[in-house]
């Protein structure tokens, strides 16, 4: 068995992975079966093996998440392929160390799930062959798969990496239109104690509002105890609140066909200027860059929090029916003085590096057949909901998620799958969550194409680099991202004066912010080609 990895073990990441990138190709060539098909493998139908076989997996564990090993879809997919899995779950906020370390010191999983792997992961780590391609087992063993690729030429392109080999699977959120995750949520029991009724459309109006939540005890329990707004640090803030700024996310984005960098952008300097303004008057909780998601929401949970990022109102604040969620009302595109145009940052309907097999699987043939029922509409449904669902009419026109009496759906859920704060190798179907019925439970699918759809624009494409270049991203970018990480949250809490804005502009670009731009262009310019 594995010696299996401690998130406590990180300090020794840096030094590792510097030893690991400068190896070239790895000690260890992929594990793959020769000679035909495997013994104890069955190539269609179920169990996928005839005698049991134990994996291991690892992935990262969300707040909500129950043990993974206690979960509906591991146990249902066992009974089916009699494939089982040996767990190390990392908590998200640790995982992105604990995968570094795991790659670095070659103490690898069989299965990476739930993954979080980047297109630098996927690069660099393929290509020293920690994992393995799977293009050739898709072709023969994974049909559901293949089928959805054949249905959907983009989902190819967008896993293929520069040499022509696929790394990883996706989660695909099937469904015409855009997919806008990030949303804006107003404590709606507030606006009623303030006698509040309308919903700002802009940053001074939301501004003004926070002011409101602040100074006038809208929890009235006669104590100054009132966040008017809070977060962890900046994440989702830039996908709701910097589009208001004229911008779409923290990093690159094309406008006319240029790459542009965004966090030197003077627009990005007005964002950071709006936060540091609500954080300078306490409008904005002064916890944000020290606390959890978890200490955020208990915060919400007792009733403290006015305005939140985030999928849904029941995660932050307490709600006591599902119907109650429609008390909170969610925003729109906000317009600022900088940017009178409404934006809304669009995802990708292919969330990449979801799934991934390393040169450890001695079963990859068993693996990659194991995932693909995932793909299928019957595996999907258990991937996303455990399949603690049921049919309302023998016509299958709606449908409801059964979850104990009192206990919060998505808490619920996350004691059936890590589809719940994770990104899985599955199909959102569109078309089936369309049928959902849970009485008067909110539409937030609906919510999103009227208020959000309309006004949204993706940053960047899904794009690959060559094995050169992500070499060289991996370290100019890493360097810029970290500069920029600490002094966005410096001039937000006011450690760093705006005065210093030009210094910190030039210290980016002596940092190689132009080849940074470079490679991203000319990987834009590759992938407009094949269009």
């Amino acid at each position: 068995m594995k010696r299996w990895l401690r998130a406590s073990m990180v300090t020794a990441v840096s030094g590792a992975v510097l030893l690991a990138g400068c190896s070239g190709k790895s000690a260890d060539a992929p594990k793959t079966e020769g000679g035909g098909q495997p013994k104890n493998f069955n190539a269609e139908n179920y169990p996928i093996v005839n005698e049991k076989i134990t994996l291991t997996m690892m992935g990262a564990k969300a707040a909500i998440h129950g043990p993974w090993n206690e979960m509906a879809l591991f146990k249902e997919m066992e009974k089916m392929t009699n494939i089982r899995f040996e767990f190390n779950t990392p908590p998200a906020a640790n995982y992105q160390e604990a995968k570094n370390l795991a790659f670095a010191s070659r103490q690898l999983p069989d299965v990476f799930f739930n993954a979080g792997l980047t297109p630098d992961d996927e690069v660099t780590y393929g290509s020293q062959g920690y994992l393995i391609p799977l293009e050739g087992l898709i072709d023969k063993y994974a049909p559901n798969f293949k089928k959805r690729m054949e249905a959907n030429p983009d989902i190819k392109r967008s896993i293929t990496a520069m040499d022509g080999h696929i790394y990883s699977l996706p989660l695909i959120i099937d469904q015409p239109r855009a997919f806008v995750p990030n949303r804006f949520w107003i404590n709606g029991d507030w606006m009623e104690a303030l006698g509040i009724t309308k919903v700002p459309a802009t940053t001074d109006e939301l501004y003004e509002l926070l002011k409101q939540f602040k100074n006038g005890d809208p929890n009235k329990n006669g104590k100054a105890d009132e966040i008017p707004m809070s977060n962890v640090k900046l994440n989702n803030l830039d996908g709701v609140l910097l589009p208001a700024f004229g911008l779409l996310g923290r990093e690159v984005e094309v406008k006319d066909g240029k790459v542009r960098f965004n966090p030197v952008q003077p627009q990005y300097k007005e964002y950071l200027a709006y936060l540091n303004k609500l954080f300078s008057e306490k409008l904005l909780d002064n916890e944000m860059f020290v606390q959890t998601s978890q200490q955020m929401n208990a915060k919400g949970n007792s009733n403290m929090i006015g305005v939140f990022a985030g999928s849904a109102p029941d995660l932050v604040l307490k709600v006591a029916k599902p119907e109650d969620n429609l008390k909170h009302p969610m925003l729109g595109p906000l317009t600022s003085p900088v940017s009178g145009e409404k934006l809304a940052l669009r995802a990708s309907n292919i969330r990449r590096g979801t799934f991934a097999i390393t040169n450890q699987n001695k079963h990859p043939e068993a693996t990659i057949r194991w995932v693909d029922y995932l793909y299928s509409d019957e595996g999907s449904r258990l991937g996303f909901l455990g399949n603690s669902y049921k049919w309302i009419d023998d016509a299958k026109t709606k449908w409801t998620f059964v979850s104990p009496e009192g206990m919060n759906a998505e808490e619920y859920r996350g004691k059936l799958t890590p589809d719940v704060g994770g990104q899985l190798p599955l199909i959102k179907e569109r078309e089936f969550d369309s049928k959902r019925d849970n009485g008067k439970a909110p539409d937030y699918n609906k919510m999103v194409l009227e208020k959000l759809d309309p006004y949204a624009k993706r940053d960047f494409p899904d794009v690959y680099f060559t094995s050169e270049e992500q070499k060289r991203l991996n370290v100019v970018k890493t360097d810029i991202k970290t500069y920029v990480d600490q002094m966005e949250a410096k001039f937000v809490v006011g450690q760093e004066p705006f005065a210093k804005w030009d210094d910190y502009v030039n210290t980016i670009k002596k940092m190689g912010l132009d080849e940074m731009l470079k490679i991203y262009q000319d990987a834009y310019d590759r992938w407009s080609k094949t269009k």
